[in-house]
């Protein structure tokens, strides 16, 4: 076990954030979990987006963990960055963001650490996640990244691990969804821009850590299953909303607009306008999704225009 390996040493403080909005119906058993892991001594923070349901009476009436209440929705990263930064005072050298509608295994803190120990230059680990109610199906074994195009997906997602052999090692990207960070890179990390406010944020965050000469790593253990877009009110589905279609089309560009640089910015605005702009206008066309749709290029315009996320401001 970990802690005895730490135990001629002194042991590593973790703190662990978790960001809520209107999380009643899974924030028991994402808390529980947690707490349930065989590392002791978390410290937990819960960063909650204006919920107006009874995720803040739960939270109080099951557990002792910070609460930190946010007068209106920031957005996930914000309200991600205000835990990190409260946990960074605290004085945590490791750093653990969960989503709500996540559960975690009771090792997953100890096996993340020990890969910390194995590699000074990792930054950034993760694991495999499966669908909650389907361990055996995997929605991330790690993440690739085209450069490229700026494209992204989830190696393996949708299929079952008995079926694929998905290997630990250095990986494109970590999903925000269940991300240990070693507190040191923050020294020359800087913190996702709260703008992005949902979506890629973990991508990009991800690419400024690599920038930094860290790591981001894989462990190929199914230690955590996700609800999948729980969060966003569709649970363990795919399928494109408003919300999501906004962002997924504002985001990267805001990334192209901002942090990419030489032939690659030309390259990624191809890649945005000829190979996601028709996939997902195909996509939401066939679902019959003319609301999507509408925000899809409401995204594309609010890039160029602004980059505001004002539209979606009290959202999660």
């Amino acid at each position: 076990m970990l802690c005895l390996f730490f135990s001629s040493m002194q042991k590593p403080k973790v703190g662990v954030v978790v960001v809520t909005h209107n999380s009643q119906d899974f924030i028991y058993s994402c808390l529980k979990s947690v707490i349930d892991n065989t590392f002791p001594d978390l410290e937990i923070v819960v960063v909650d987006n204006a919920s107006s349901d009874s995720t803040i009476s739960v939270i109080k009436k099951n557990f002792k963990v910070k609460i930190i209440k946010n007068e209106k929705g920031l957005g996930f990263v914000a309200a991600n960055n205000i835990g990190i930064k409260f946990l960074i005072k605290k004085g945590m050298g490791y750093i653990l963001q969960i989503n709500p509608d996540a559960i975690s295994s009771p090792e997953l803190v100890e096996k993340l650490l020990g890969v910390f120990k194995k590699d000074p230059k990792i930054g950034v680990c993760g694991c495999i996640i499966t669908y909650s109610g389907k361990r055996g199906k995997v929605w991330f074994a790690g993440g690739y990244f085209n450069r490229l195009f700026c494209y992204t997906r989830h190696k393996f997602m949708d299929k079952e691990l008995k079926d694929i052999k998905p290997k630990s090692g250095y990986t494109d990207f970590i999903t925000g969804a269940c991300m240990m960070i070693d507190a040191n890179i923050f020294k020359k990390v800087r913190f996702s821009p709260d703008k992005y406010f949902l979506y890629f944020e973990d991508v990009f965050f991800c690419e400024n850590v690599k920038k930094a000469g860290f790591a981001c790593f894989l462990l190929a253990e199914p230690l955590v299953s996700h609800i999948v877009s729980a969060t966003i009110g569709i649970a363990q589905t795919n399928k494109m909303t408003p919300v999501r279609a906004y962002f997924f089309a504002r985001n990267p560009l805001l990334y192209i607009k901002n942090d990419v640089k030489g032939y690659l910015k030309i390259t990624n605005l191809i890649g945005q306008f000829f190979i996601r702009l028709p996939y997902y206008s195909y996509k939401m066309v066939k679902e019959g999704d003319v609301k999507s749709i509408y925000f899809y290029y409401k995204g594309i315009v609010d890039s160029i225009v602004s980059g505001s996320s004002n539209f979606f401001l009290n959202k999660p």
